[in-house]
């Protein structure tokens, strides 16, 4: 194959998959690091990161718990499974309902959430239903 076929080739290649990881980037509140809010939740929850993740969680669940307590709760869930974003609806001006879909033992599952714009930070609204939609693998 010719060399400069190939250089060609790969730099249209790395030109697309640069362009395409930056379809999120800066677009709106619900993008975190080039991904969706859940996910970046997701990646500090595997990396042990807890107390990173409370900045971004919000709600009535949450509201009359300590930060520690907080954290020994997020340490103690599986956040483990696959997921995807399957879709955003706009519930009203700064407030989102997003639908994922989760792998579990090789089954598909749909769930949403409810994030909410705090004070220029996207949240994750936790109530009691919706934190263990998020953590607990059992159908509700």
């Amino acid at each position: 194959m010719n060399k400069n076929f190939v250089v060609a080739l790969f730099s249209i290649s790395f030109f697309y998959v640069a362009k395409g990881q930056q379809n999120c980037l800066f677009k709106n509140p619900l993008c975190f690091y080039n991904t969706d809010v859940l996910t970046y939740l997701q990646v500090l929850h595997k990396n042990q990161q807890y107390e990173s993740m409370l900045p971004f969680l919000e709600g009535s669940f949450i509201k009359n718990k300590t930060n520690k307590e907080l954290i020994d709760l997020l340490s103690q869930e599986d956040f483990g499974y696959q997921l995807k974003k399957s879709g955003i609806k706009t519930l009203e001006k700064n407030r989102w309902s997003i639908t994922y879909q989760r792998t579990i033992m090789g089954t598909n599952e749909n769930f949403k959430i409810e994030c909410r714009l705090i004070n220029d930070t996207c949240r994750v609204w936790l109530d009691d239903t919706h934190w263990k939609r998020i953590f607990n693998k059992e159908k509700e």
